[in-house]
């Protein structure tokens, strides 16, 4: 039975560091949340906290109405996947399967039920007599899924499950994972560095930073209003460029320079005349116009279906150090590839960018959702 998480406060220290400072957060009953973020951010620390391989130094976890800190691995009913998927070389696929409920001494009749239902589910009945060793990545990851979930456990936990498959097969996978998790309704905590991975399985994401979860949201709220900077930058490409606010007769402007500025309709009513911001504007919220920021095109890339444009603005107003911009263009929108030093104007989507305080720590824009 799947359960409801609920982590309160949660500290961990290693000696004198401290990697999770005081996280809280809440995950539904059923949900596929992501824990996301750089190497190092605690994600990991977590998951283990949840599986009870790493002990808790303040604050609780709750499976549904349990404080479960003082509750041992063996006895919280998980499943885990791991990075390298941790499958038996010696067994056959269907013996893999079934070791867990050998270890909790489900009758034969009822494994042998529970073995076939799984391996049809994820696709490997077939191969049930195969060693791992004759199995590509992709079969094997499929195999560790099946194991993990065979148990009927309260949670599922997935740390970097897909990170030693190559390209193709990382997309073939999520998708897997994420339709046998919606088909099974289990709560599923899943930890990756990859931002694209989390937009395409997650329910929701918890994007984190040096132990802190920066923001909980929908792959699409995140996405669509990061609340900093490194959000902003961590999900997605977004230029990040240097502005202020101008107030005129009650209307809001962000001004890029003394010769373009918009009029933006959504942002606080707290933002102040003169104030310093930082603008994110996404290589897709761009297009070219007679209007807007004056760039020098450095390079492009074809990538089939757009190409990707590095440039440099003439005013020199980007925010932080790296002073090279993206924009995409669809190529069915143009049959002009622009060339190295091309000069244009780009007009930003108004009703799609970002405006941030100046130090980039907090979103100024009205709709943006913290902890959804």
């Amino acid at each position: 039975m799947s359960v409801a998480i609920k982590i309160v406060n949660v500290v961990k220290k290693y000696e004198k560091t401290t990697v999770i400072p005081d996280l809280s957060l809440e995950i539904k009953n059923g949900e596929f949340f992501t824990l996301l973020g750089p190497s190092g951010c605690g994600k990991t620390t977590l998951l283990r906290m949840i599986a009870g391989f790493n002990s808790i130094d303040g604050g609780y976890i709750k499976f549904d109405d349990e404080v479960i800190n003082e509750i041992p691995a063996y006895k919280r009913n998980i499943g885990m996947v791991f990075q390298n998927y941790a499958i038996f070389p010696h067994l056959t696929v269907k013996e893999n399967v079934e070791y867990g409920l050998k270890l909790r001494k489900v009758s034969k009749d009822e494994s042998d039920k529970r073995v076939e239902e799984m391996l049809k589910t994820v696709k490997m009945y077939d191969y049930k007599d195969r060693l791992p060793d004759r199995l590509s990545g992709g079969q094997q990851q499929r195999v560790a899924l099946a194991r993990a979930i065979v148990i009927r456990p309260n949670v599922l936990l997935m740390d970097e499950p897909l990170s030693n498959l190559d390209a193709k097969l990382r997309i073939e996978m999520r998708s897997v994972i994420r339709d046998i998790q919606k088909q099974i309704g289990i709560t599923t905590v899943y930890v990756t560095h990859d931002q694209e991975e989390a937009l395409a399985i997650s329910d929701r994401i918890a994007v984190m930073k040096e132990g802190i979860v920066q923001q909980v949201g929908t792959p699409c709220q995140i996405y669509k209003r990061p609340i900093n900077t490194f959000v902003a930058t961590f999900i997605g490409s977004s230029n990040l460029i240097k502005a202020k606010i101008s107030i005129e007769n009650g209307d809001k402007y962000v001004v890029f320079n003394k010769e373009y500025r918009l009029k933006m309709n959504n942002l606080k009513s707290d933002v102040k005349e003169g104030q310093d911001v930082v603008v994110s504007i996404r290589p897709e919220e761009l297009k070219i116009s007679d209007k807007g920021l004056k760039v020098k095109i450095l390079k492009g890339t074809f990538f089939g279906k757009f190409i990707n444009y590095e440039f440099i603005l003439k005013d020199d107003i980007v925010f932080g150090e790296n002073r090279v911009c993206e924009f995409v263009q669809d190529i069915s929108d143009t049959n002009k590839f622009l060339k190295e030093n091309h000069e244009i104007y780009l007009e930003p989507d108004l009703t799609r960018i970002n405006v941030f305080s100046e130090d980039g720590s907090v979103n100024l824009v009205e709709d943006v959702i913290i902890n959804e």
